[in-house]
Formats: C-alpha cells, sequence, structure tokens
C-alpha cells in the first residue's frame, strides 16, 4: 500500500481513538490519562509527521514530474479534487490537531526513536511487497535504478525525520500544552526571581 493509504488508516485510528477516550472515559480517570498519553506520543511520533511527510513528498514529485506519481490518465477516473483530499487536507488536518489542542509529548529522542521505527517499518513492507509480488506500490520505484531507489527512500526518511524535529519544535512553542514541560508530566518550576511580589 502507498504511503498516502496507510497515513490516512492510521489517521483515522487515531481520531477514532481520541474521540472514543474523550467522550467516553472521564478526564479525571486513571484509565483516560494513560490512553491520551499513549495516544499523544503516537501522535507526535508517527501521526502528525507522516501526514505532513505525505503533503511534502506527493506535491513535491507532483510538480518535478507529475507522471511519477499522478498519471494524466488518472483525472479521467478520480477527479483532481480527490489529490487534494487526500494529500493536502490529511496534513492541514494533523497540523490544526497539533495547535488546538493539548497534547503531552515524549521526550525529543524517544520521539525521534519512534519516528525512525515506523519509517523502517514502512520501507521494510515495501521491499517485502516488491519480493512477494514482483511490483512496487510506486511507478517511481520502476523506473529509476537500484542504487537511485536506496537514495530516494534515505532522502525521503531523512526530510521525516527533519519533519518530526521541526513540529517537535513547533510544538514546544506554540502548541498547548499548560503546566507541564515537553517531555514529561512533571509541572514547569517557576524562580523565585520571576514570581509576581
Amino acid at each position: 500500500k502507498t504511503l498516502t493509504f496507510v497515513t490516512c488508516m492510521i489517521n483515522c485510528w487515531y481520531f477514532i481513538a481520541s474521540s472514543l477516550c474523550d467522550l467516553i472515559l472521564p478526564k479525571t480517570s486513571s484509565l483516560y490519562k494513560v490512553i491520551r498519553r499513549h495516544l499523544d506520543i503516537i501522535f507526535g511520533g508517527v501521526v502528525c509527521p507522516a501526514a505532513v511527510l505525505v503533503v511534502v513528498a506527493f506535491w513535491a514529485i507532483y510538480n518535478y514530474s507529475r507522471p511519477l506519481i499522478w498519471p494524466l490518465m488518472m483525472d479521467e477516473v478520480i477527479p483532481p479534487l480527490y489529490a487534494h483530499m487526500m494529500h493536502s487536507l490529511l496534513g492541514v488536518m494533523a497540523l490544526l490537531e497539533l495547535f488546538t489542542f493539548e497534547h503531552h509529548f515524549a521526550s525529543y529522542l524517544k520521539g525521534f526513536g519512534l519516528c525512525l521505527s515506523y519509517s523502517i517499518a514502512y520501507v521494510s513492507w515495501l521491499f517485502f511487497v516488491k519480493y512477494k509480488s514482483g511490483l512496487w506500490p510506486y511507478t517511481l520505484f520502476s523506473r529509476i535504478s537500484e542504487r537511485g531507489r536506496y537514495i530516494f527512500v534515505g532522502v525521503v526518511m531523512g526530510v521525516m525525520l527533519v519533519i518530526y524535529s521541526i513540529l517537535y519544535l513547533l510544538h514546544a512553542r506554540f502548541g498547548k500544552h499548560p503546566n507541564t514541560a515537553i517531555g514529561n508530566n512533571t509541572p514547569r518550576k517557576v524562580s523565585k526571581s520571576r514570581k509576581i511580589k
């Protein structure tokens, strides 16, 4: 399956799980806090970076050489609006979630490790699909050399990790995480010199 499809499924699972958690469980219960904490970690390390990567990667390749990722014949089968719904709205929704709702991310290194693990797992899946079926999920992979594929995969993985780092910094600066320090749930300490007299 393509990255867009997998990312859509992960986003659907995340938003359904988050909605059920918020609607069903009391926010003061320990179970709610545990589930919410794990959902936030997954959102920060996988859901949001993957969604933004879909936007960046798809439109970058689309503008560089459209036939590699969205051939003209696709317009006869799928309306062009679909491309935006799948490859633009996905990132927009993730960013809205990032900045409009409270999230408590894992530490930078833990989130980085989760993001890297997801990237490696997805790339491994691509090569497994090729091994079992003899076909690449992406037309691009069949048009470049083996060395080019490895370079491309490395670049995309690097871009995703950069995206994760940028989103982590943006969340630390602009995200909603009142009364907690980034990377843990301990209260922020206010120095005596900054206390209001």
